[in-house]
């Protein structure tokens, strides 16, 4: 993870990646998507764009956790998504670091 302060840790099997504790990222159980953490505002943009990659979670949708199919998705795409997703859970100091990166 080249995303300041992320760290890689087991979420009931599966990878999840969190900064100071907190989840912003987390391998699915099936080999095609990642689950991320989007407002739902977002949620909805995203999905008049392109429904059929975004599937909120039956349990945890309405709090903007979201399935998303990465499988032949373009790169950069998969990047800002972490991206912005690593942005939802962690200070704004951390973002300057970021930014400083890049």
């Amino acid at each position: 993870m080249q995303l300041p302060q992320a760290e890689e840790v087991d979420h009931f099997g599966t990878p999840s990646f969190r900064v100071r504790g907190k989840i912003f990222a987390q391998f699915s159980r099936r080999d095609d998507r990642v689950i991320l953490k989007f407002s739902l505002d977002e949620l909805d943009v995203l999905r008049m764009s392109a429904d059929d990659l975004f599937e909120p979670d039956p349990s945890w949708g309405k709090h903007g956790w979201t399935h998303v199919r990465i499988a032949g998705m373009e790169e950069v795409w998969v990047n800002q998504l972490l991206r912005d997703a690593w942005r939802r859970v962690t200070p704004k100091k951390l973002h300057i670091a970021l930014e400083s990166d890049t």
